[in-house]
């Protein structure tokens, strides 16, 4: 069960805190907290899946790992505004990137802009796919990444960073997957920042 006052005194310790959405069985955050080595971060997963969920305490036993076992839109609601160091978002589900099904989307990533603090991060590892599952062309791959810019731009964010590909030490089985493919399946990664004012 999430609360605000939970959330609050259990990340509140730390000097940073790092929320992964979506965390399946936790490979990728499991990768983060070892790449990062930081005893003053405290890491929060996020996973509506029970089963997956178990899988990532099996792994993330760690005493700045706090693992919650809700939906995005809930856990969200609990943190205060300005809270958060930094968001992770690997392989967003339909809803939360795709084109088509933007006007749900953007309400949820104003919220997320509103939990960081100021010169916070969201780092967005997302991809597109042809509709008929051909290879991707160039040009659909800079127009699809120019939108998506766009769209972040336009919510208050500024560019920190941007390549083709994702992280070298992000992994996980979907990420594996798609790198095999990389002529059907091009693979982007946004780290956007919350300027400060």
């Amino acid at each position: 069960m999430c609360s605000q006052d939970n959330i609050v005194l259990t990340t509140s310790k730390f000097h940073k805190v790092v929320v992964e959405l979506g965390i399946g069985d936790g490979q990728l955050l499991e990768k983060v907290v070892r790449n990062q080595k930081s005893t003053n971060t405290c890491y929060v997963g996020i996973e509506i899946d029970a089963k997956q969920i178990q899988v990532a305490r099996d792994k993330l036993r760690e005493n700045n790992v706090y693992l919650i076992n809700e939906s995005f839109e809930k856990v969200l609601s609990c943190f205060p505004d300005n809270y958060a160091d930094e968001f992770i978002f690997v392989l967003p589900p339909p809803n939360y990137i795709d084109r088509a099904k933007e006007s749900l989307w953007i309400p949820f990533y104003q919220d997320i802009y509103k939990k960081l603090k100021e010169k916070g991060t969201l780092t967005i590892v997302t991809e597109i796919t042809n509709d008929l599952l051909e290879p991707v062309t160039d040009n659909e791959f800079r127009t699809w990444k120019n939108w998506l810019i766009c769209r972040f731009v336009n919510l208050g964010f500024m560019i920190k960073e941007s390549f083709d590909d994702s992280p070298v030490y992000y992994s996980s089985h979907y990420l594996e997957q798609f790198r095999a493919d990389r002529s059907r399946i091009k693979i982007i990664t946004l780290i956007l920042i919350k300027p400060s004012f």
